[in-house]
């Protein structure tokens, strides 16, 4: 029987924050990730192929010929391990942002890796949620857990993370356009791999993109700054996902 992820959000108030989670603070990081084109873009290519029969075609076409990746069963490792390695980059990443950045932010690299890997369990939780509430059949038939395309969520999340990480570490050169390209790249190929594997229709995978870079954007906005303030956590014990996150004031 399919595991239900019951997301428990606990605020354990403990200790003085330049930035207190506010009302004001968490309308503000919202209204700035849901209006930022990696966000509505997909949701309005969502509405356009939901409302029509692209999404049906879309699927039949690319999982009987899968052009990029060769077959289903390839299509399907391949989205699993490019959401891996986006999530590990991630990670990886937090260890690269300067322990005071330009603008005079103190940010610790173990909060930082907290939060990144909480937000990501966070944004994967409502994915699942959504899938058990909306039971849309995969194209394969195979069961009812279909919308949102759970792996474009996570990698788009990680995604965003790793890309404000790595603006952070080297400011917005060379080096992070290059890390942008590599990482909505993958984090692009994870969502269309889905679909030539048949495990996804493309609004799918686009209402999980912008599921991801909503979450990422919102929490990056509102937990990062001054971040030794703000810690993310998450524990799983195999039935219940528990996202705590802990503001000191």
């Amino acid at each position: 029987m399919r595991k239900i992820i019951i997301l428990l959000i606990c605020i354990n108030l403990v200790a003085c924050a330049h930035q207190p989670i506010t009302w004001e603070r968490s309308r503000q990081a919202a209204y700035d990730a849901a209006t930022h084109p990696s966000v509505w873009g997909p949701l309005l290519g969502a509405g356009v192929f939901a409302a029509s029969n692209l999404d049906d075609r879309t699927s039949k076409s690319l999982s009987a010929h899968t052009p990029v990746f060769g077959s289903r069963d390839s299509a399907d490792k391949a989205s699993t391990d490019l959401q891996d390695l986006l999530i590990v980059t991630a990670g990886v990443s937090a260890f690269m942002v300067p322990v005071q950045t330009a603008a005079g932010e103190t940010i610790d690299h173990g909060d930082r890796l907290g939060i990144v890997l909480g937000g990501i369990a966070l944004s994967s939780s409502i994915s699942e949620t959504m899938k058990y509430i909306t039971q849309r059949e995969r194209p394969d038939m195979s069961n009812n857990y279909s919308f949102p395309s759970g792996h474009a969520t996570a990698a788009f999340t990680s995604a965003t993370f790793a890309s404000e990480n790595f603006h952070l570490a080297f400011g917005d050169d060379a080096r992070a356009g290059w890390a942008d390209a590599g990482l909505y790249t993958a984090a692009t190929l994870t969502g269309w791999a889905r679909v030539e594997a048949q495990k996804h229709y493309a609004s799918d995978v686009m209402v999980g993109a912008a599921l991801g870079n909503f979450m990422g954007r919102f929490l990056n906005e509102l937990l990062m700054t001054n971040s030794g303030h703000m810690v993310l956590s998450s524990n799983f014990d195999g039935n219940t996902l528990a996202v705590g996150i802990q503001h000191k004031f």
